[in-house]
């Protein structure tokens, strides 16, 4: 009988060792996974956004519309979006920081990319209600679960007297309303009403 009850011992720590081991890896794999397809979607942004400031263009803008949430082995992954700039000490050059954060460990960054440019980047936020620039050492958040969402930025290259400017705006997208204007078009902004007219975009 005692025979009997350690070998069912044994076999349950056995099941719960393979179980716990199984468990580990999947959840490994699956954030190995999350990273990479949330460092692909970044790095996206940021490769058109290169190509966008590097074009002979005085004039482009670039909607981007941010998916409402990251899916990792049938899990919801719900996140936050922070875009910000560093200017590097060593050259004349802008470092346009996109960041994406997990709801669940805010503290950890999940993945991140960036881009260097020589061009003027000016980062906007409106959470005031009005459009208004940030400081070189604040960051915008895009929140696409936030009531309404911030669920898009539009990304406006201007080229004025051989000055390159990037303006990054961001905007909430539902069925019914879209707070910059039509993304789909390109029309002007309604960000554009409460700019000063010599900083209106004009594409």
């Amino acid at each position: 009988m005692i025979d009997f009850t350690l070998s069912k011992i044994n076999l349950l720590i056995l099941a719960v060792a393979l179980f716990s081991i199984f468990s580990f890896f999947a959840f490994n794999v699956g954030q190995i996974f999350l990273v990479n397809e949330v460092k692909q979607k970044l790095e996206k942004y940021v490769t058109v956004l290169n190509q966008s400031v590097a074009a002979p263009t005085t004039c482009d803008s670039i909607p981007n519309v941010i998916p409402s949430k990251f899916v990792s082995f049938g899990n919801n992954v719900y996140y936050k979006l922070s875009i910000s700039q560093i200017t590097e000490n060593t050259s004349a050059t802008t470092r346009l920081i996109l960041g994406v954060y997990d709801n669940r460990h805010p503290e950890n960054v999940l993945a991140s990319a960036s881009m260097a440019s020589t061009a003027q980047i000016i980062i906007y936020d409106n959470t005031t209600g009005t459009f208004a620039p940030l400081n070189p050492n604040e960051e915008l958040i895009l929140d696409p679960q936030a009531v309404p969402p911030r669920n898009a930025f539009y990304a406006v290259k201007t080229v004025r007297q051989g000055q390159t400017k990037l303006y990054i705006l961001p905007c909430a997208v539902t069925a019914n309303s879209n707070t910059c204007g039509d993304l789909t078009q390109g029309n002007k902004f309604l960000v554009n009403q409460t700019l000063p007219l010599e900083e209106r975009f004009p594409c």
